[in-house]
């Protein structure tokens, strides 16, 4: 005969049911997610949030819808995203781009603190490394060899673009070492590797992704790579700091975002799917192909990343004069 469980008991366990069922968020079959993204389809960042988009899709069994919303580096999307309600519904697949350099170099002086105010972070997807890199027939061998060129003549370094992450970093190097470095940018990494290889610039700064079969052509020499250790598609080439350059430990990163006041179960929800989904091995290799490094962490440790990434910024800002389109 089943004995009868006490009152006091069944009390409990129907409170400890609820609370379950309430950090476990569902998401209507009706209702897709809506994942914004700030640049074109076809591009490095859309191919990341695409797959993302679809792994994630699958690991929480509801659709995520990827909408491209490209302009003015990223605040269209970002005014797109940070006016929806704050349900868990619209994300946005931005980064140290979106959510750092771009609302640090704004003319709008309050537009970091109102990215801040407006955003939480999900969490981090990738870390984007970026390559310092010259055209395979340069006399060039290495990062000493080009800096210490620099100071006798000025040379140039082509970025995809005025105000990017790569102008930044050259920028950066430059007051760093006492080099004269030029900056050209163009409208893409594409044009930049173009001229780079027809002999009209010294050398490039773009991403690992841009850069790597090109290397593996033999055509460009990479000379060092950004962030605190190599990178997997790249092993021979050293970091900054291996070349004798220090301060490019950091690097650039993906990361969802989600308009502020979305509840932290649906963000602690999310956080745990993404990073859930960053660690399969399709995803895993795709990341590695792409040149990126996985960055799964806990979402205090990651929001941090992104505190620190605005004081690294900001401090390199005052130490750089950097010339926008804007």
């Amino acid at each position: 005969m089943l004995k009868k469980i006490p009152l006091a008991a069944l009390a409990l366990f129907t409170a400890l049911a609820s609370l379950s069922a309430q950090a476990a968020p569902a998401f209507p079959a009706d209702r897709p997610i809506a994942l914004v993204v700030p640049f074109s389809a076809g591009g490095g960042t859309d191919i990341l949030a695409r797959l993302v988009a679809a792994k994630l899709g699958a690991m929480i069994r509801q659709s995520v819808v990827v909408e491209n919303k490209p302009g003015a580096n990223g605040v269209l999307a970002s005014q797109y995203a940070e006016r929806a309600k704050a349900d868990g519904y619209t994300l946005m697949f931005g980064g140290s781009s979106t959510h750092v350099l771009s609302p640090l170099l704004s003319p709008k002086k309050q537009q970091m603190e109102q990215t801040r105010k407006n955003f939480s972070m999900v969490g981090i997807v990738a870390e984007t490394p970026l390559v310092l890199a010259v055209n395979a027939k340069s006399s060039f061998k290495n990062l000493d060899q080009l800096l210490k060129a620099s100071r006798d003549r000025e040379l140039t370094f082509g970025t995809f673009g005025s105000g990017s992450s790569p102008h930044i970093m050259g920028a950066l190097l430059a007051a760093r070492t006492d080099a004269r470095l030029q900056h050209v940018p163009y409208k893409g990494s594409s044009p930049a590797i173009t001229e780079l290889l027809g002999g009209h610039i010294d050398s490039v700064f773009l991403t690992v992704a841009a850069l790597s079969s090109h290397v593996e052509d033999k055509e460009v020499r990479a000379l060092a790579v950004t962030g605190a250790r190599r990178v997997q598609t790249l092993p021979d080439v050293p970091t900054f700091k291996e070349a004798g350059v220090s301060g490019f430990e950091d690097s650039g990163w993906f990361a969802v975002f989600a308009p502020a006041g979305t509840p932290e179960p649906v963000m602690d929800f999310l956080h745990d799917a993404i990073g859930r989904v960053m660690a399969t091995p399709e995803v895993q290799a795709k990341l590695v192909e792409l040149g990126l490094r996985s960055a799964n962490s806990s979402r205090a440790l990651q929001m941090a990343v992104w505190e620190r990434s605005i004081v690294a910024t900001q401090g390199i800002l005052t130490q750089v004069k950097i010339e926008t389109d804007r």
